[in-house]
């Protein structure tokens, strides 16, 4: 792979941080703490802002390798059919 996070150490860390980040969001949530962002709704928005990120920084990687939004928008689709 030619793609920046395979071939730049800083963007790899980058996205690495912030994959682990969105983890850490969905890992959260019902624990009553200041990184519990209170609904799952509120969860995917906020993994969807970072995995925007994402694609800013590799754009390839994002498409290629991220499911997760691509995920999210399908099950929004279905529920509104």
């Amino acid at each position: 792979m030619t793609t920046p996070y395979y071939t730049d150490l800083s963007v790899k860390q980058k996205i690495d941080a912030i994959l682990s980040k969105c983890a850490t969001i969905f890992s959260n949530l019902g624990t009553n703490t200041p990184h519990d962002l209170g609904s799952k709704g509120a969860a995917k928005q906020r993994e969807c802002e970072l995995l925007k990120e994402i694609e800013e920084l590799d754009g390839e990687f994002y498409r290629d390798k991220l499911s997760i939004e691509k995920t999210y928008n399908a099950d929004k689709k279905e529920k509104r059919e």
